[in-house]
């Protein structure tokens, strides 16, 4: 599955500022990286579904193993590259 520009965009970040498993982000820092933009949500909840996050709480995203070896290939920018 293709994932998103927001989405690549969010592991983008947390590839820049968090590269380890089971980092975690909370929504507010989202919101004030890429504003409060409904694209956000949509985007943490794709992330979700397929694997690369798990959201504890709904203020909470965490990186998953999944997600960690997605960042450290850059496999999800393959279609956006």
């Amino acid at each position: 599955m293709e994932l998103s520009e927001t989405a690549c965009e969010i592991l983008d970040y947390i590839r820049e500022t968090h590269r380890r498993p089971g980092a975690r982000l909370t929504m507010a820092t989202l919101d004030a990286h890429f504003g409060t933009d409904p694209s956000v949500a949509v985007a943490v909840s794709e992330l979700a579904h397929l694997g690369y996050v798990v959201v504890p709480d709904a203020r909470t995203i965490e990186l998953t193993d999944r997600g960690f070896d997605a960042i450290h290939g850059r496999t999800y920018r393959d279609s956006h590259e």
